[in-house]
């Protein structure tokens, strides 16, 4: 491993983080899934307080508008948070039937959303979901009987839909529909180690990398079924990861066994974000 490739710290002291995202500024924004707090991490490191939900935010993204939207198992709901810190419930239920805990999302280039919602799930009893939220607020259950969705992505064409189910160390393709439904599930890429696969994030040349929790790793899985090569995370417990950084090519990492955000250089930017047009 070159020396590049070592992970550095970026910032510490955080309450088990996740859901690292980026605002047009280049400040990084994570969620701390124990205190309820969203950390604003200036370029050089310095940390405030922008928000705390009261409940138990995971999974982050910006809209395009500059809102942040939280997936909150606490509140189980997506939330917004305005520029100015005030926050409002987006959605918290679908044909009548509260989310159980909402874990991660992601927008594709019209503002539409998709979020995981895994809490109750396990192997036993696979009861998690996927929920679409178009952009003008409908929602839609799009799949179901996984155990512990987790991290989600969109391929760059946005014409496949990526979900982690952690419990079984995959992660699933969808092909999407033109209403936004997804087609029949193919398995991606299956992670070695830890309690599997949890936040991930594709690279412009559509590489795929993957917080393996658990296993102190990042999977870095090039194409569907292909070798899956692993980086260290700097953290036993990585938990996600997002491009930012100067031409966005540095992939940052939280990490709950330290309760920091760490850094990898990479070389290469990340996709563009919905948040980024």
């Amino acid at each position: 491993m070159s020396n590049e490739e070592q992970p550095r710290v970026v910032a510490e002291g955080l309450a088990f983080p996740e859901g690292p995202a980026f605002d047009r500024a280049g400040d990084l924004f994570v969620v701390n899934l124990q205190s309820g707090d969203v950390t604003r991490i200036s370029p050089d490191g310095t940390c405030s307080l922008f928000a705390n939900t009261g409940g138990r935010p995971n999974g982050a993204a910006f809209h395009a508008n500059g809102d942040l939207w939280l997936a909150d198992a606490g509140l189980r709901a997506i939330v917004a948070v305005s520029p100015a810190g005030e926050m409002s419930t987006v959605v918290d239920e679908c044909e009548g039937d509260r989310f159980r805990g909402p874990n991660d999302l992601v927008f594709d280039r019209m503002g539409n959303l998709y979020f995981t919602d895994p809490v109750g799930s396990d192997l036993e009893r696979p009861i998690g979901c996927v929920y679409y939220l178009t952009a003008g607020g409908e929602v839609h259950r799009v799949a179901e009987g996984l155990a512990f969705p987790n991290g989600i992505a969109l391929s760059a064409d946005e014409t496949k839909l990526y979900v982690v189910e952690t419990l079984t160390h995959s992660i699933w393709e969808y092909g999407r529909e033109d209403d936004g439904g997804v087609g029949e599930r193919r398995l991606y890429a299956r992670l070695e180690g830890g309690t599997g696969p949890d936040g991930m994030a594709f690279d412009e040349q559509g590489v795929l990398y993957v917080a393996n929790f658990g296993a102190g790793n990042i999977a870095v899985v090039e194409s569907e079924g292909g070798a899956v090569r692993y980086l260290a995370a700097g953290d036993e417990r990585p938990t996600n990861v997002a491009f930012g950084g100067r031409e966005g090519r540095t992939l940052f990492i939280t990490g709950a066994a330290t309760n920091k955000v760490l850094r990898l250089e990479l070389g290469v930017r990340g996709q563009r974000l919905f948040g980024e047009a």
